[in-house]
């Protein structure tokens, strides 16, 4: 055990001593936040503009209705005109002496309201649409005496929704933010762990040292310790990022709740996703280590890396389609093959539609794999250790089997 501490201390104290690597811990949320000030600021300044643009204006324009709902009083009011030749003010259009031309259709309901206007540029010609609108808009409510009829004509009347499950209100689309808080942990120690898992397994090989090293500790201890240690090392980068973004969430909360239901937190959900985040991340070192002791060198594991680090996240391409049909072939699928159920079943248990039974396979499946995998990514890298040069081949797995060695 105290080979095993030795190797997890000197591991995970060459990677945190490294200035390289707090640059990159803290290069993403820095940048997160300085881009997320200037788009903030960015949007603050152009809001007037852009609404404006997009707003109805006093326009002189001509008009044709045939409907019969737009109020000449109404249209004047907005610089309208009666058309006395719509071919002639569509013309006038093309030649650039008029403005804005609109016909309304005789069913404003199913037809659209046709528009020629001289062009003002891609944002600003937003606002003849919403001129003819506003017009027919005002003409309508014009004919109308009640006050309330009017209102709800200008406005949709909002909703307020409360829905209940067993006799109790049930969460809103905040109670899925605890839980799905796992597979954003998932995918930031995945991404932030595959490169750094495989180099710290070949670069004894790379090197070429590692025949010295084995003679002081064995090769099990030796690949048990810098897995521990690189995990470590991500919960450090892990935390670095989630932990500012928690405190911009729960400064937030208050804004949101009131829109997408109060906060809640289901104990049975959160200890569903915690084992399925930590077996997970043990199934993706088994993964990285299994990559790391099957090559050579670091540039020959890019393949396999990549490769790897695709079998654990491509169900989030997927997640939607899960979240919304869960009892499909397909979400079954991609619950239970291995190396998808962590991220897919992540997911489903964050929307609530995993089942206790679910849960329990899921949870079971996920360390058995992970186990199996760590298991053969200690015993690739012990027989492997020392083999510089080549690849790690089929046939030299089946000749460790049989107990004789294998051919190069």
């Amino acid at each position: 055990m105290s080979r095993l501490g030795t190797v997890v201390r000197f591991e995970f104290v060459r990677a945190v001593k490294k200035p390289a690597f707090w640059i990159g811990t803290l290069a993403l949320p820095i940048v997160v936040v300085v881009v997320s000030l200037l788009v903030g600021v960015g949007q603050a300044a152009g809001t007037d503009s852009v609404s404006s643009s997009s707003s109805a204006t006093r326009t002189p324009f001509h008009y044709v209705d045939h409907s019969g709902l737009v109020s000449a009083s109404v249209a004047a009011q907005w610089g309208g005109t009666p058309s006395e030749d719509p071919a002639a003010d569509r013309a006038a259009v093309r030649a650039g002496t008029l403005e804005l031309f609109v016909e309304y259709p005789a069913k404003p309901s199913t037809e659209p309201i046709r528009l020629d206007a001289a062009d003002r540029g891609l944002f600003e010609n937003g606002g003849y649409s919403s001129l003819a609108e506003r017009v027919l808009e005002r003409s309508v409510a014009t004919s109308v005496d009640d006050d309330e009829a009017v209102a709800l004509l200008r406005a949709p009347p909002a909703t307020e929704l409360t829905a209940y499950a067993d006799g109790r209100v049930a969460p809103g689309w905040l109670s899925i933010v605890p839980p799905f808080l796992y597979v954003a942990a998932f995918f930031g120690i995945v991404i932030l762990l595959a490169t750094r898992m495989v180099t710290v397994v070949v670069e004894e090989k790379e090197n070429r040292i590692s025949e010295m090293i084995l003679t002081t500790v064995t090769a099990g201890d030796l690949i048990r310790g810098k897995v521990l240690a690189m995990l470590l090392v991500g919960l450090v980068q892990v935390g670095v990022v989630l932990v500012p973004g928690l405190v911009v969430a729960l400064a937030a909360l208050p804004f949101v709740a009131s829109r997408l239901g109060g906060l809640s937190v289901d104990p049975w959900r959160m200890v569903v996703g915690a084992l399925l985040l930590v077996g997970g991340v043990l199934l993706g070192c088994g993964l990285f280590v299994a990559v790391g002791a099957a090559v050579p060198s670091i540039k020959d594991a890019s393949t396999l890396q990549s490769a790897a680090i695709f079998a654990l996240i491509i169900p989030l391409y997927a997640a939607f389609f899960v979240m919304t049909t869960p009892s499909s072939p397909v979400a079954a699928f991609f619950t239970y093959f291995p190396t998808f159920t962590p991220i897919t079943a992540m997911v489903r248990n964050a929307v609530g539609t995993l089942s206790v039974v679910e849960s329990v396979v899921c949870i079971v499946e996920v360390f058995a794999t992970a186990a199996v995998l760590l298991w053969f990514a200690e015993y690739l890298f012990r027989h492997s250790v020392a083999q510089y040069g080549s690849k790690v081949t089929l046939r030299q797995i089946a000749g460790w089997r049989r107990g004789r060695p294998g051919t190069r």
